[in-house]
């Protein structure tokens, strides 16, 4: 049966984005994977952006029944024993487990459409998801004795902690991290007094970078390239390219593709901080200037950083990359922290603000471009105070 025959197609896409990426998502590659011919593709799903709608609604209702499926797992003895902050890391270390490459994926494809002829469909399949996703945590009955603020950030938290807990490769490391990140987050909703962590040496700014005016001219295409349509087919050849050098340029400067994605990755974070950070910006729009560019749309640094992400999370040979990445996501989110005058954080703050911040992101860009500013500066202003003081 031809529904049968679309499922197959669907199933077999989504599990070829999920190990390999959207750069890997070409028809022919779907069409061989499945056992069936091109124009069986174009029959059930029209146009390679249908494929990806459909994947994405696929997977984030994969998703929604993951939760579902978790929302009962605690009895009212469990919840007693267990307590807010266990129990919710236990949830997320079985999320991080089942979906956190799927939600990877589908915040992949919504970036990847947005501002296409699929925009329309991509938001409406993205509004839904955020929609069950908060409404899964904010009537979790782990959660019941929590006001309604806390809520909103513990649902927060919870959708933004799933990519960031990602680039943990070891299962064992990433559960520790995972429930060390939602202690943090309990004690500060609840105004507990913490002790913080060492501090650390913050990357050097922006300024500080000095490259050979070809090295930089790289690393400039490689964040342009990685941001409109991720890594995965990313070459030296097609680096050089944009760059306007020549291959040999590239292996010059740069012996692997690798070696351009990491050094890129310290340039890109450290643009979107010192976007901040280094220009005095007052401290009511600091969210707003990390996250969206002149015309209220997403800086092509936050792309370009979340392809950068998805990659390391899904190739082994980019462990240096997931590594600058988990490191250098805490040490950012506690220099945030501390331009707004929030000096007794630490990484573990940091990365707790990253998810939460990064879920804020997420959902501006479904609102109309006028209202972007006013949603992130307001809520993380307000957030920001309810977990700092």
């Amino acid at each position: 049966m031809a529904s049968n025959q679309a499922e197959h197609i669907l199933s077999t896409a989504a599990r070829l984005a999920l190990d390999h990426g959207l750069g890997a998502l070409t028809m022919r590659a779907v069409a061989s994977a499945a056992g069936v011919s091109s124009s069986a593709i174009v029959y059930h799903f029209q146009t390679r952006e249908g494929l990806l709608v459909a994947i994405l609604e696929y997977l984030a209702e994969s998703i929604a029944a993951g939760r579902d499926r978790l929302a009962g797992a605690f009895d009212d003895e469990q919840r007693a024993v267990a307590g807010p902050a266990a129990g919710v890391a236990a949830i997320l270390c079985r999320m991080v487990d089942e979906q956190g490459l799927a939600s990877i994926t589908v915040s992949e494809i919504a970036r990847l459409l947005r501002g296409t002829e699929m925009d329309q469909a991509v938001q409406a399949a993205m509004a839904g998801a955020n929609q069950r996703a908060a409404h899964f945590w904010q009537a979790l009955p782990l959660l019941a004795q929590e006001d309604s603020q806390a809520r909103e950030i513990w649902a927060a938290f919870g959708q933004g902690v799933l990519a960031l807990a990602m680039l943990d490769r070891s299962p064992v490391a990433r559960n520790a991290r995972v429930i060390r990140l939602t202690a943090r987050l309990a004690d500060r909703l609840a105004g507990r007094e913490v002790v913080v962590l060492p501090a650390s040496d913050a990357p050097q700014p922006l300024a500080a970078l000095v490259r050979p005016a070809g090295k930089q001219q790289i690393v400039d295409a490689t964040i342009r390239l990685s941001g409109e349509g991720g890594i995965e087919a990313l070459t030296h050849r097609k680096i050089a390219a944009a760059a306007g050098l020549s291959v040999a340029s590239t292996t010059y400067f740069y012996p692997t593709k690798e070696d351009i994605i990491v050094d890129a990755a310290y340039d890109v974070q450290a643009r979107a901080m010192n976007a901040v950070i280094n220009q005095s910006v007052a401290p009511p729009s600091f969210m707003s200037r990390i996250t969206l560019d002149d015309r209220q749309e997403e800086r092509a640094e936050m792309a370009t950083l979340s392809a950068f992400m998805a990659a390391a999370v899904r190739n082994p040979e980019l462990l240096p990359l997931a590594e600058v990445l988990r490191r250098t996501r805490g040490i950012d989110g506690a220099r945030w922290l501390a331009a707004r005058g929030y000096h007794a954080t630490d990484r573990l703050d940091g990365i707790v603000w990253a998810a939460v911040t990064s879920f804020l992101a997420q959902h501006a860009l479904l609102l109309p471009a006028a209202e972007r500013v006013a949603f992130l500066d307001d809520f993380s202003d307000a957030w920001l105070r309810r977990l700092f003081g």
